[in-house]
């Protein structure tokens, strides 16, 4: 049985994922920022009491992820895997609002607070999470990127905040590959695919239940070798 934390829990990419590695068996702490109003994750976590803890958790509020941290502490001594799934596109992505992506309208908070969830939240997870990383198994961390980030496959007009604090998560990503190699912990970012959420758009292909699985078998495959890597979901490597 693997300990595995989940941001972002409560929809989307993140409760597939406690639902999937929850039915398999493994203990998911799941993360929200409001647990009360997380109903669909809340009824899973019922049917499941002794594979799913449902905490509160504000992945940019120091004082959340720190009482965070002694929740898990208070039910394990150590910690697997750590998937640094919680992101932001304020508007979606066929309506991104306009002070993020629009040059002419751009605001320099609505875009700080982007780069906030999107790019340092996932290194300030995983800095206070460190030290049950290093007792875990096969630990590692998986931060939920996008394609969208990758400056070698920009080739028209960019969508600013959006694109950039990804571009941005993936160089924390080989930051912190480098420093956490030594502790045996692997750090990848992973593109999940184009699937039909509440962020995704209209050209999106994938339903959950068909890209969940093979995301699943491409984070479950990480090893140390792979740390400080880009993946795509289905596991081909992607150009940064």
């Amino acid at each position: 049985m693997r300990r595995i934390l989940i941001t972002g829990s409560n929809r989307g990419i993140g409760l597939a994922l406690v639902q999937h590695y929850a039915t398999n068996g493994d203990l998911v702490f799941a993360t929200c920022r409001r647990p009360g109003s997380a109903d669909e994750l809340q009824q899973f976590a019922s049917q499941h009491p002794d594979r799913v803890k449902v905490l509160q958790l504000d992945v940019i509020d120091a004082q959340s992820i720190a009482g965070c941290v002694d929740a898990v502490r208070q039910q394990t001594d150590g910690l697997d895997m750590l998937i640094n799934n919680a992101g932001i596109l304020p508007g979606g992505v066929d309506a991104r609002d306009a002070n993020i992506s629009r040059l002419g309208d751009l605001e320099a908070d609505a875009m700080l607070h982007v780069f906030r969830v999107n790019s340092i939240s996932p290194v300030m997870m995983t800095q206070a999470f460190v030290g049950l990383l290093r007792n875990g198994t096969d630990a590692r961390v998986i931060n939920v990127s996008s394609d969208a980030g990758s400056i070698t496959l920009r080739s028209r007009c960019c969508d600013y905040s959006y694109p950039a604090s990804k571009a941005a998560l993936n160089m924390m990503t080989r930051c912190l590959a480098g420093d956490l190699k030594p502790d045996e912990v692997a750090v990848v970012s992973v593109h999940p695919g184009f699937i039909k959420t509440d962020m995704g758009g209209v050209n999106d292909t994938l339903t959950l239940n068909e890209a969940i699985p093979t995301l699943v078998q491409t984070i479950d495959s990480i090893s140390l070798e792979d740390t400080g890597q880009f993946f795509n979901w289905d596991g081909k490597k992607v150009d940064w």
